[in-house]
C-alpha cells in the first residue's frame, strides 16, 4: 500500500499546472475588464507608455477572443483606456456585430458641462453601460463639486454604471468614493482593481480595513478583483494565492459573494504570465468559497452591476 501511495503520490506531483487546475465549469464566464486599443493610429495615446515593449503594440480583439475564450471566457465588459471621447465610438465599432462583446465602460469627461449630452449620445448603442472616472494627473476630479456630482446623477438617472480607478489612492480614494456612494445611493458603483491596493505580501493596515468596511456598507458598491498581477508590488507578480490572500479575505468579508466582480486587466496580464494562469489564479480562492460563489463571482454579479441581459 505504501509503494502504491508513492506512485500515485509521484503521478499527481508532476501533473502539468493546467491539468492539476482544471477550471471547473460556470454557467458564464463575464471578464469586465480588458482594454484594446492600436498605437498605429494617428491618435496621441496617454496610456500605454511607448516604453512598454510588451503593452505599446495593438490588442485587438481577434488576439483576446482567441485567448480568451480558449480559458473558457463566454463574454467581455471591456474598459476605455484612452482619454478621448471619439475612441469610445472606435472601440465599438471593432466589435460591432461580435456578440461576445457585451459591454462598454466608456471614457466620457465627468467634470464636463456636456456628459450627460454626451452619455446619451453613446447610450445608443445598448453596449454602453458606464463610464469610468478617474483622476488625470493634470487635472484631479473634485468628486465634492456640484457640476461633477449632478453628472453622477445623471449617469444613475441613465442606468449607467460608474467605474472607478482609485490606483495608489489609499485610504483617501477609498473615503473619496464612499462619500460619493452615501450621496448618489441610486448610482451603481464598480471599483477597480481591489481598491487600487498594492499587493506587496503584507497584511493590510487598520485604517485600509476600517475604510473597506465603511464603504462596503454602501449597497450600490461593489468591487471588481481584478488586475492582481498589475498591483503586485514584486514583479513579475507571484502566482502563489497566499501573496494576495490577506487583501483578498478582506473584501469577501466585506462585500461578500455578492459583490465581488471577475476582471482580467489584459493585456497588463502580459507582464507576468498567461491569460489562463491568472483565472486559475483567481478560482483558487472562490473555488474555497463554493460554486455559487464562483458563479457570483464570474457572472451574475458583472451581469446585475451592468445590467446585461444574462441569465
Amino acid at each position: 500500500m505504501t509503494r502504491a501511495f508513492l506512485i500515485l503520490s509521484a503521478i499527481v506531483v508532476t501533473l502539468p499546472v493546467s491539468a492539476a487546475e482544471k477550471f471547473k465549469p460556470v454557467k458564464h464566464l463575464i471578464d469586465t475588464h480588458i482594454h484594446l486599443y492600436d498605437p498605429r493610429r494617428d491618435v496621441e495615446m496617454a496610456w500605454p507608455p511607448k516604453t512598454d515593449k510588451v503593452l505599446y503594440k495593438p490588442h485587438l480583439p481577434e488576439e483576446y477572443s482567441r485567448i480568451a475564450k480558449a480559458a473558457g471566457v463566454t463574454a467581455v465588459v471591456i474598459v476605455e483606456a484612452s482619454t478621448h471621447l471619439q475612441d469610445n465610438r472606435w472601440v465599438l465599432g471593432l466589435v460591432k456585430g461580435d456578440d461576445f462583446y457585451v459591454g462598454l465602460v466608456g471614457n466620457v469627461d465627468v467634470t464636463s458641462k456636456n456628459f450627460e449630452k454626451q452619455i446619451r449620445r453613446l447610450k445608443k448603442d445598448k453596449r454602453f453601460v458606464g463610464v469610468r472616472t478617474r483622476n488625470p494627473q493634470s487635472k484631479p476630479i473634485d468628486y465634492s463639486s456640484t457640476e461633477v456630482l449632478a453628472n453622477l446623477r445623471a449617469l444613475a438617472k441613465h442606468k449607467l454604471t460608474m467605474d472607478y480607478l482609485t490606483n495608489k489612492g489609499g485610504v483617501p480614494g477609498i473615503e473619496r468614493i464612499d462619500r460619493v456612494a452615501r450621496k448618489i445611493p441610486e448610482l451603481q458603483i464598480v471599483v477597480n482593481h481591489c481598491l487600487g491596493y498594492d499587493f506587496d505580501g503584507k497584511a493590510p493596515s487598520r485604517e485600509w480595513i476600517a475604510a473597506v468596511k465603511r464603504l462596503a456598507e454602501n449597497p450600490n458598491v461593489a468591487c471588481k478583483i481584478s488586475g492582481l498581477y498589475q498591483r503586485s508590488v514584486p514583479q513579475p507578480a507571484p502566482q502563489d494565492i497566499e501573496h494576495y490572500r490577506s487583501v483578498l479575505d478582506v473584501l469577501w468579508k466585506n462585500f461578500g459573494k455578492e459583490r465581488l466582480i471577475y476582471g482580467s486587466n489584459w493585456p497588463v496580464t502580459k507582464h507576468t504570465d498567461t491569460y489562463e494562469t491568472f483565472v486559475q489564479l483567481v478560482d483558487r480562492f472562490f473555488s474555497e468559497k463554493g460554486q455559487n460563489a464562483r458563479e457570483l463571482y464570474y457572472w451574475k454579479n458583472a451581469a446585475k452591476a451592468y445590467r446585461l441581459p444574462l441569465n
